[in-house]
């Protein structure tokens, strides 16, 4: 098994992480009336997955270890464009990847680092599939939820 290659569909994550969280000392949001950050798809390639035996699943599974400029941006207001992909109708969720449907992590092509769950306050805007869009919300480093991708945007709005 490859060390940038996930156990499950949508990636079998770890029960912890193993750098230092770094940005967790730091404030939870960006400064009163700052600009928020604008976060690009390379910036997010600097995670390495690492083989770690769960003994929760019995088997191993890739683990992300975060850059720390990653791990300064965690709980920061930040803005990233890309393609979404819808999940369901009424949903309050959707994937934003880096590439169209038909190239993206799941069909196959780039890695976990190229999709992030997308969470909104309330029922997500529809999308149609590929719509190349902007979002603001709070980003988050996941290392820890099975059931969730590694990047999370909470509270995210679309930006015209």
């Amino acid at each position: 098994m490859g060390k940038y290659i996930f156990s499950l569909f949508f990636g079998l994550l770890a029960l912890q992480p193993l750098v230092p969280n770094h940005a967790a000392t730091m404030s939870n949001t960006n400064i009163a009336g700052a600009t928020p950050v604008l976060l690009t798809w390379d910036m997010l390639f600097k995670v390495i997955l690492v083989e770690k035996y769960s003994p929760k699943y019995k088997m191993k599974i890739n683990v992300p270890e975060f850059d720390y400029t990653l791990q300064q941006m965690n709980h920061k207001e930040v803005v990233i464009e890309g393609f979404a992909i819808p999940t369901g109708i009424l949903s309050t969720t959707f994937v934003l990847s880096k590439n169209p449907y038909a190239a993206c992590y799941f069909c196959g092509n780039g890695g976990i680092e190229t999709v992030m769950t997308i969470k909104y306050f309330g029922i997500a805007p529809k999308f149609k599939t590929d719509d190349y869009i902007k979002v603001k919300g709070i980003f988050e480093l996941n290392s820890t939820d099975v059931n969730e991708l590694i990047y999370v945007l909470k509270n995210a709005t679309v930006i015209k």
